[in-house]
């Protein structure tokens, strides 16, 4: 004979050991928000597991809508036999973007010209450059190559400095670099590199012999697209005036 208080106290504990694993699959979902993909858009299944007549599915779909935000929406699927239940959330949360600096001081670090190097080999999509000074060759080839294998190469050059003995200009021009003079009837004074629109690296350090081998400089690079999108527009709106060579 069937006892009616045992029945009862199975389908209790049925309901509540439900009630505990959409608990925890609620929490196990909104932990793994946090490890935003860097991908724009990314759909999974984070789990998918059975308890007797109820499957229970969590689906998360990541959504990067800049550096630092990103909408994730998470749905919980609940089927019990014919029944299906779906509850959706979307939460927005912030990413913590890490700032990595780097300092080289050429006369402390026997030269900063391999820094450059790496950043211009490593470059994928854009390199825009503002120099007062440049004279370093295997900087110029480095661009040169980098244009070479499709990334967007500009150069602004200050138009005083721009043929000057061992100038590089001519040669990029030649390479099919683009070049351009900068039209301020001062001087352009920056020292400055963006690349991917990600990194930035300023400082007083000119491209040249001089700055690498001789002078007291200083050369910064940041990771930052807050950081490089401010260089970004500077850049445009010199870039926008300038005598294209």
């Amino acid at each position: 004979m069937t006892c009616p208080f045992l029945d009862t106290g199975r389908r209790s504990l049925r309901k509540a050991a439900s009630a505990v694993l959409i608990l925890l699959v609620l929490a196990i979902g909104f932990l793994a928000g946090y490890a935003v993909k860097s991908s724009s858009t990314s759909t999974e299944t984070i789990t998918s597991f059975s308890l007797e007549t109820t499957t229970i599915t969590v689906t998360q779909t990541v959504t990067r809508i800049s550096e630092k935000t990103a909408t994730i929406s998470e749905t919980i699927t609940v089927t019990r036999s014919a029944e299906k239940t779906t509850v959706t959330k979307t939460e927005i949360k912030t990413v913590t973007f890490k700032e990595i600096s780097t300092v080289c001081f050429p006369k402390m670090m026997n030269g900063c010209e391999r820094l450059l190097l790496d950043l211009i080999k490593r470059a994928n999509d854009s390199i825009h450059v503002m120099i007062y000074s440049f004279t370093l060759d295997d900087l110029g080839d480095a661009l040169i190559e980098a244009r070479k294998r499709g990334v967007d190469v500009k150069v602004l050059v200050e138009a005083e400095n721009a043929y000057s003995k061992g100038s590089e200009v001519p040669k990029l021009v030649a390479s099919g670099v683009e070049v351009a003079l900068d039209s301020n009837p001062y001087l352009m004074h920056n020292k400055v590199m963006i690349v991917d629109g990600k990194i930035v690296v300023t400082g007083s350090y000119n491209w040249s012999w001089s700055a690498e081998n001789r002078n007291d400089e200083n050369l910064l690079v940041v990771v930052s697209e807050s950081v490089a999108e401010a260089y970004e527009k500077d850049f445009e709106t010199l870039w926008s005036s300038a005598e294209k060579l």
